[in-house]
């Protein structure tokens, strides 16, 4: 497969702005919500619970956040979405502030983030390859993972914690006026009419959200691709919902410091965005997956073996490269592969694969960490995504017309 490098375009470096603003406020909540949650309790399961509550929402809003980016303007989406997320950073931030914060309003409110979140990356991923040529999917995406790592696992979480250091209320407070810029940012982008696979009114409404579905499950390779990252998902949350506890008791690293551990794994995931599009011009689809699955969970393993931060941070940034790379790839086939009017839908059950994966494993990870080991989860990553990179290597077709993403050979 040969990449362009030609000019992405200004649509898409408008669109890619308002989304680092979006994804800055995902990094200051990724870094700030474990940290509260450990401040309101000490269990492991508690803790967990948070992450589990904001990937569960996409098993209930999942399908009709597909539905909704195909039959509405993306931009406007992802407005709205955004905007719902502010209001409930505002109530938690007076909740905080009044002292009357517990765990499970805590877990109420990423849930609300989540379920928001839900409609806005659904119609995120449906409206790039609207504003950028097919054959530059690969080189969109990594910018736009790039810069969502920057934000989500660098920046983000070093201010995340730091501001935690000075007060519960701060970093709530601070995400909200990003995302408030970020809202801003999506008004000024152009009006993407969508796709409707038929007007609206004329087929009932279980149908059009059951779409997705059947042509998910009715496709070999999406479905492979759905159902190895789904592994991958439940052996990422598992370790990762216990990572600030680990590295707390084992590694050593203060509460507050948290954020710079995550942010050493964000150099790592920065690279593997940043590479994937080279990646793509010299490797198959398939070699590249297993080999990103592969890398996401192994380090784990050695991250329960050390006591050294400065191994477990090194580690954390080949994971996060691998997972990446995981994104980048599958991605891009996803979007090349589906059917324009259907990109919606089948990104949502997709992700409804990953997060409700993802929530299964974040309630396992914190269970059994807290009735077992707490590096049961992390050892337990290794042999997951084994069985997910086997299970690309063995099933995953080819793709019927021969087109892009399989590397010089022309096959996988």
């Amino acid at each position: 497969m040969t990449t362009a490098t030609g000019p992405l375009g200004a649509p898409f470096w408008r669109f890619w702005t308002s989304t680092t603003f979006a994804n800055l406020a995902d990094g200051i909540r990724a870094g700030a919500f474990p940290l509260i949650a450990a401040s309101l309790t000490d269990s492991p399961f508690g803790v967990a619970l948070i992450a589990a509550c904001q990937q569960g929402a996409w098993l209930v809003f999942g399908l009709a956040a597909g539905l909704l980016a195909d039959r509405r303007s993306p931009g406007r989406v992802l407005a709205v979405a955004d905007t719902v997320r502010v209001a409930a950073l505002a109530a938690l931030f007076t909740l905080l502030a009044l002292d009357a914060a517990t765990i499970p309003i805590l877990a109420g409110a990423a849930f609300v983030m989540g379920a928001a979140e839900t409609f806005r990356d659904t119609s995120a991923q449906s409206m790039l390859p609207r504003l950028v040529p097919e054959r530059q999917l690969e080189r969109a995406n990594g910018r736009l993972f790039g810069t969502e790592i920057v934000g989500n696992e660098f920046i983000g979480p070093l201010l995340g914690a730091a501001l935690f250091g000075i007060a519960l209320t701060v970093p709530v407070a601070v995400d909200a006026a990003v995302l408030v810029t970020a809202v801003l940012l999506v008004l000024t982008l152009p009006r993407t009419p969508a796709r409707s696979a038929a007007p609206a009114g004329t087929a009932r409404l279980r149908t059009e959200l059951l779409l997705g579905v059947r042509w998910l499950l009715r496709n070999p390779r999406q479905r492979v691709i759905s159902a190895a990252g789904a592994v991958i998902c439940f052996a990422d949350a598992a370790w990762w919902s216990v990572l600030v506890l680990y590295s707390d008791s084992a590694l050593g690293v203060p509460l507050a410091l948290f954020g710079a551990l995550l942010a050493a794994g964000a150099v790592g995931g920065t690279l593997g965005a940043l590479g994937s599009e080279r990646l793509a011009a010299h490797f198959g689809v398939r070699p590249l997956l297993a080999a990103a699955a592969l890398s996401t969970g192994l380090p784990a393993v050695l991250i329960a073996l050390t006591d050294n931060p400065i191994a477990a941070g090194a580690l954390l940034a080949l994971s996060s490269a691998g997972f990446a790379l995981w994104n980048v790839v599958a991605l891009s086939a996803r979007q090349r592969e589906t059917p324009p009017q259907l990109l919606g839908r089948v990104t949502a059950v997709h992700r409804i694969a990953l997060y409700g994966s993802g929530m299964a494993g974040a309630l396992a990870g914190g269970w059994i960490a807290g009735s077992v080991a707490l590096t049961v989860p992390f050892h337990a990553a290794g042999p997951l995504v084994a069985l997910a990179a086997i299970g690309l290597l063995t099933t995953l077709p080819p793709r019927p017309d021969g087109g892009p993403g399989y590397g010089r050979s022309g096959s996988e």
